[in-house]
């Protein structure tokens, strides 16, 4: 269909209405003590209300359109519209109730952009829950409405400071020594990939919850409640590091995200092994155990436990852990190590492709440092007793 042929919106709606029928419904919004989506205005409160009721079955059913979505600030802030991607899927034991708007207003400034907060709730095996409370940004677009994260508008009064190739931007303080030692690890990473140095957007975020709010999510229960992209990560395709740890290195959320957006193959990358490169480079998770603590931590755990065996811990996956510690994670990074004073990161490269699932990790181990799953236990061993 050409640019040129105007849609109408109530065709829209239909159109969407039978789509969706077809799979989870149109979605129909609740207005909080019937409120007016536009102030004094029934006309735009009624565009309102088809146009977010049309995107959230969108959302609902898995896939947004460009007619409720600019495509382009959607792959931007990708990490917002996943949040509400696939929500209100109904289960015997979970039902959701229809999305109620709590608030809606057109900043004094902003014109016919308009500002609207809504829950998304329901109840699991009797007991109400709360799934997210959103806030969105409506824009005209041709006879409705669009809809996009505040993420710009919440940020717009941060600070900003610039390291190499690191743009950082904040809204209280900036510790500077912290900057360039982040700054100064993305140049080394690109060198040792042979990737370009690429610029970088840092937002450094107080806390969580600051994080979230400036996506325009005002709660997220699986964010609030669950370690889910709480700790740091990158959007646009990797030119936005995000992180909610008011730290202005942490390296343990970048170093996979950059491996993932800049090595070709991505499918082909085992997530663990580059996991253990991320504790190597960077500490462990939030706790920021160092390589020496955690082989402490592994000392100890053989003396609490004196027959583990190694290999099957780490086979076990996420069902393993050791002081808290994902145990495959850790171990990877006393194997990075290793593998970095025998083969330099060439080494790490090739284990990084181990396959998604890591069906070539032990062949590769073989390779690169000698070690398969007869020895990789006194291997382990080894490397934490040195």
């Amino acid at each position: 269909m050409s640019g040129s042929v105007k849609i109408n919106i109530i065709g829209i709606i239909s159109l969407c209405t039978v789509i969706c029928n077809f799979s989870y419904g149109q979605i129909t919004i609740e207005k909080n003590f019937n409120l007016e989506l536009a102030e004094k205005d029934s006309i735009k409160s009624l565009k309102l209300e088809k146009s977010l009721n049309a995107f959230l079955t969108e959302a609902q059913n898995g896939r947004f359109s460009d007619e409720y979505v600019d495509s382009i600030h959607q792959k931007k802030y990708e990490f917002f519209f996943n949040k509400l991607l696939g929500f209100g899927k109904n289960s015997p034991d979970r039902i959701f109730n229809n999305p109620i708007v709590i608030k809606s207003y057109s900043a004094k400034d902003e014109g016919e952009i308009y500002f609207m907060t809504f829950s998304l709730s329901g109840s699991q095996n009797g007991k109400p829950f709360i799934y997210r409370i959103v806030e969105i940004k409506a824009v005209p677009y041709k006879d409705h409405y669009r809809f996009y994260s505040p993420f710009e508008e919440r940020t717009a009064n941060f600070k900003s400071e610039k390291y190499n190739s690191v743009t950082y931007y904040y809204s209280n303080t900036l510790n500077h020594q912290k900057a360039v030692e982040f700054s100064e690890l993305k140049n080394e990473l690109s060198a040792l990939t042979k990737t370009e140095i690429i610029p970088l957007d840092y937002y450094k975020f107080e806390s969580i919850d600051e994080l979230l709010k400036s996506y325009g999510l005002i709660y997220s229960a699986n964010n609030c409640n669950f370690l889910c992209y709480d700790l740091g990560f990158t959007d646009s395709e990797g030119e936005i590091y995000i992180t909610g740890t008011d730290n202005e290195n942490y390296i343990f959320g970048y170093v996979g995200d950059y491996l993932y957006y800049n090595l070709p193959n991505q499918d082909e990358i085992y997530s663990p092994f580059v996991n253990g490169i991320s504790t190597y480079y960077g500490g462990y998770g939030l706790s920021y155990d160092t390589l020496e603590e955690l082989k402490e931590q592994f000392r100890d755990e053989i003396e609490r436990n004196p027959t583990i065996d190694f290999l099957e811990e780490f086979k076990k996956g996420r069902n393993s852990s050791v002081n808290r510690h994902f145990s495959y994670y850790v171990m990877s990074a006393f194997l990075c190590e290793e593998v970095i004073k025998k083969n330099g990161f060439d080494g790490v490269l090739k284990l990084v492709y181990s396959g998604k699932d890591g069906e070539f990790f032990f062949e590769n181990l073989k390779t690169t440092i000698g070690v398969d799953e007869n020895n990789f236990h006194q291997t382990i061993l080894k490397l934490i007793n040195r």
